[in-house]
C-alpha cells in the first residue's frame, strides 16, 4: 500500500505529524514542509520500488518487503547512510534511524486517516479524478475571459 498527496489540499494543520507521533510512541515518520507562504506539504517515505536507502544500508536494516520498504530497528547501527542516501529526505536518523511504516498492521495510515482536509488518500485513482476535474474547471474559468 502506498499514499499520496494533494498538496492543494494541505492546509498545514500538522494533524498528520500528531497523529504519527501518537502512534509511534513519540516518534513521528512524517513531517509538514512549509515553501514560504504558498504551500505546506507532508513529507513521508515513499516506499521506492528501488530503494536507495535500502542499497545503502550496509546492516539490513532497511530492506524491500513486498513494495515497502520495511526496517529493522534491532538491526540498525545509526550510521545515517540510509539517510543521506534517501533522494527524498525522508529517512531521519537520530541515534537509530525512523521513516514511514505505513502503520504496518493498520488498515489505513493514521496520518491518511486523520487529515481534516482529505489532502491524503491512499488511493491514486480518487486523487488523479480529482486534479482532472480541478483542472478542467480551471480550463473552462480561463475559457470564459
Amino acid at each position: 500500500m502506498a499514499f499520496y498527496v494533494d498538496i492543494t489540499r494541505c492546509i498545514g494543520c500538522r494533524s498528520c505529524e500528531v497523529a504519527c507521533e501518537r502512534v509511534h510512541g513519540g516518534r513521528g515518520h512524517v513531517q509538514v514542509h512549509f515553501v514560504e507562504d504558498s504551500a505546506s506539504v507532508p513529507l513521508f517515505c515513499h516506499h521506492c520500488e528501488e530503494a536507495s536507502c535500502a542499497a545503502a544500508c550496509f546492516s539490513g536494516a532497511l530492506f524491500k518487503e513486498d513494495t515497502r520498504t520495511a526496517f529493522d530497528v534491532e538491526k540498525c547501527t545509526g550510521c545515517g547512510l540510509c539517510s543521506l542516501a534517501c533522494p527524498f529526505g525522508v529517512v531521519w536518523t537520530d541515534k537509530i534511524a525512523h521513516k514511514c511504516d505505513l502503520c504496518d498492521g493498520r488498515p489505513e495510515p493514521t496520518c491518511v486517516a486523520t487529515c481534516p482536509a482529505d489532502a491524503l488518500s491512499t488511493d491514486l485513482d480518487h486523487l488523479s479524478r480529482r486534479a482532472r476535474s480541478r483542472g478542467a474547471r480551471a480550463a473552462a474559468q480561463g475559457g470564459r475571459r
